[in-house]
Parts: structure tokens; sequence; C-alpha cells
């Protein structure tokens, strides 16, 4: 699944400060480079071998995806 070098990758992670108020730092850009170095050929993967929707599933979500963002830009706003 993941080789070493992708592994060590992914173990940059955890070099992430997180929470409220962290600045970027040099650090934080090295673990966030390595996140990707990581994952991204995994995405990549599945996105080519993964079956795509039909024209019916998409006609459905699209209208109800865009209703939610609406409504979730909506609640953010009110507070």
């Amino acid at each position: 699944m993941l080789g070493p070098v992708r592994a060590a990758a992914l173990a940059l992670t955890a070099a992430l400060p997180l929470g409220v108020l962290k600045g970027t730092t040099p650090l934080s850009l090295v673990a966030l480079a390595g996140l990707c170095v990581a994952l991204v050929p995994q995405g990549l993967a599945l996105l080519s071998e993964a079956p795509r929707p039909g024209r019916a599933a998409v006609a459905r979500w699209v209208p109800l995806t865009l209703a939610v963002l609406g409504l979730m830009t909506l609640l953010g706003q009110a507070g």
C-alpha cells in the first residue's frame, strides 16, 4: 500500500501543529508537503480505478449539493 518513502512522508504530518492560533512556519509547510506526497498518489489511483457515476446520479446530487451549500452559507452568515 504505502512504500517506505510515502510512509516516511506521512510520518512528517506528526510535526504539524494543530489548534487555534497556530501560525504557519517552515516546519508546518514541510509537514503538509509530506502529507501531499503520501496521499496524492493514492487519491489519483482511486480516481482512476473507481467506477464513475451515471448521469442520473449526477443530476440528482448536483441540485441537492448546491441547495445544502446555499443553506450552510446562509446559516453561517446568520451566526
